[in-house]
């Protein structure tokens, strides 16, 4: 052996396979770790999200007759006016409206079940923001909310100074 070349031994050989098998065995603990607590947190998270939310069925929300209802009334619905579609149209393509009338309920469907008016179809004319709907889609809707469904506004007309 020259006087410049390391030595190896047995000994230093094992102490290098056990220190690499050591550190491995720490880093797969550590790894598992990380594994259990990022579960433990998702399951936490979900069963926290779960208890905060109210579990309601879609024939809850569509039949609502309870009395903490903050929709409006069937009498209250029965002063909106309700005209055939086929009328609208016509006064549409006569362009007695204004554009900005036009604009506003001359849509070709009804914004809440997404379906195109049919001429036979009556609709319920929302005074204040002039936005057309099936009468059963918006009679079902402001049953439950006392607002415009397209633009959250207030179906009552406002008292203008």
């Amino acid at each position: 052996m020259d006087a410049g070349e390391p030595s190896y031994t047995t000994g230093d050989t094992l102490h290098t396979e056990r220190a690499f098998t050591s550190n491995l065995g720490v880093f797969f603990a550590v790894f598992f770790l990380i594994i259990v607590l990022s579960y433990g947190s998702y399951i936490y998270r979900r069963s926290i999200r779960s208890q905060s939310l109210p579990i309601i069925s879609l024939d809850d929300s569509v039949h609502s007759d309870d009395d903490d209802s903050t929709g409006l009334d069937d009498d209250v619905l029965g002063t909106f006016p309700t005209i055939l579609y086929s009328e609208v149209a016509m006064l549409l393509n006569g362009e007695t409206k204004s554009a900005t009338h036009a604009d506003n309920c001359g849509s070709a469907g009804c914004s809440i079940c997404l379906a195109d008016y049919k001429p036979a179809d009556v609709i319920r004319l929302l005074p204040e923001c002039s936005h057309l709907f099936h009468v059963s889609c918006v009679d079902t809707w402001l049953r439950v909310h006392p607002t415009c469904p397209v633009c959250r506004n207030s179906p009552f007309p406002t008292q203008r100074i």
